[in-house]
C-alpha cells in the first residue's frame, strides 16, 4: 500500500512477495501438529497486507520500469491484478484441513481492494471474521488522508455496506473496528475535531489510539521534520505542513479523539472554546462533551457513619 507513516516499503520493497500456497498449508499443519494446546483456530491468516496475496502487476516488464510510489494510491493502478481468486482458494483449502476449525483474518485488510471483488468479501464475512474485523481508515479528512496516501472515507462506507449486507445474509452480528491516528503531519486540531464528530455520529468510542511517531525511513517522518510534503515538488512559495510537535499539541489531538473520556473534559472544554467550537459543548445531539463535569458521588463506604449513643 505504501502508506507514508509506514516504512515497510522501504524495508521490504514495494512489490508484494507471495509464498506458495502449499508452503502456507504446510505451516498450518505444523502449527496443528506441533504447537502444544492448539485448539483448532488460526488467529490470523493475514499480515501487513491480508488480501494482496498474488495481486501482482499484469506485466513484469511494466513492473520493472514502474516508478509509482504505490500501486493503490492515488487510485488503484490499472496494471494491478485485483482478482482475489487465489486468496479465496487458499482460505477454502486452509479451513478444509483436518483439525482446523477456524481460519480468521484479524487485520491488515486493504478494503479499497476488497470492494473490487464482492465474492471475496462474502467469503471473508461468511467464514473468516471472529465477530470483529479491524480495519484502518486512519482518518476522515481528505487532506490528511492524502498526506497518508490512504483512500478516501467513501471507500470505507462502500466496504462497510458490503460487510453489513453479507453479515445479515448469514445471520451473523459482526462489527468493524476502525483504527485512527492522531498527530499525523498535516493534521491540525480542526481536522481532529471533525474526526471526533464523525466518531460520535457513527457511535464509535475509541480507547486504543495510535499517535504518530516519526520512525526512521518513512515519508511522513520526512514531512514531520522538514514541514514540507515530499509527495509534491518543494517550492519556495509552498505553505509549510503543520505538524503537532510539542507534547501539549500531540496530547490534545489524542484527547480530542477520545472525547468520551470524562477525565479529559475540563481540558477539552477549554480547547474547544479557544477554537470557537462552543457548538460542541452542551447537551445537544451534536455536542461532544457536556457543559459541566459530572458530580462525583462518594462511595457509601466512605461516608461518615452517625455516632451511636448508648443510654
Amino acid at each position: 500500500g505504501g502508506c507514508t507513516f509506514c516504512s515497510i516499503t522501504e524495508h521490504e520493497g514495494r512489490i508484494i512477495q507471495s509464498r506458495s500456497e502449499q508452503s502456507i498449508l504446510d505451516e498450518i499443519v505444523d502449527i496443528r501438529d506441533k504447537v502444544p494446546g492448539f485448539t483448532g483456530t488460526i488467529s490470523d491468516l493475514g499480515g501487513p497486507t491480508a488480501n494482496m496475496y498474488h495481486l501482482n502487476c499484469i506485466d513484469p516488464n511494466i513492473q520493472s520500469v514502474c516508478r509509482r510510489l504505490s500501486c493503490v494510491y492515488p487510485a488503484i493502478c490499472n496494471n494491478l491484478l485485483t482478482d482475489h481468486g487465489p486468496t479465496t482458494q487458499l482460505y477454502r483449502k486452509a479451513r478444509a484441513l483436518p483439525g482446523v476449525n477456524n481460519i480468521l483474518i484479524a487485520s491488515g485488510l486493504r478494503y479499497d481492494l476488497a470492494v473490487r471483488d464482492p465474492e471475496y468479501v462474502r467469503e471473508l464475512v461468511n467464514h473468516h471474521v471472529g465477530g470483529y474485523l479491524k480495519i484502518a481508515p486512519e482518518h476522515t479528512e481528505t487532506e490528511t488522508l492524502n498526506k497518508m496516501m490512504k483512500p478516501g472515507i467513501s471507500t470505507y462506507y462502500e466496504f462497510k455496506k458490503m460487510f453489513d449486507k453479507f453479515s445479515r445474509q448469514v445471520g451473523k452480528k459482526q462489527y468493524l473496528i476502525p483504527y485512527f491516528i492522531a498527530a499525523h503531519p498535516g493534521c491540525d486540531d480542526s481536522d481532529m475535531v471533525n474526526l471526533a464528530v464523525w466518531l460520535k455520529k457513527n457511535e464509535f468510542q475509541v480507547d486504543q489510539v495510535q499517535t504518530f511517531y516519526p520512525s526512521p525511513m518513512s515519508l511522513a517522518t520526512a514531512m514531520y521534520h522538514s514541514r514540507h510534503n515530499p509527495l509534491h515538488k518543494v517550492r519556495y512559495k509552498n505553505a509549510p505542513v503543520y505538524t503537532a510537535r510539542t507534547v501539549e499539541e500531540r496530547r490534545l489531538q489524542k484527547m480530542i479523539l477520545r472525547y468520551h473520556d470524562e477525565q479529559q473534559w475540563p481540558q477539552l472544554r477549554t480547547a474547544l472554546q479557544k477554537m470557537g467550537r462552543n457548538d460542541l459543548i452542551g447537551s445537544s445531539e451534536k455536542a461532544l462533551i457536556p457543559e459541566f463535569d459530572k458530580v462525583k458521588k462518594h462511595p457509601i463506604s466512605n461516608r461518615k457513619k452517625p455516632k451511636k449513643y448508648s443510654k
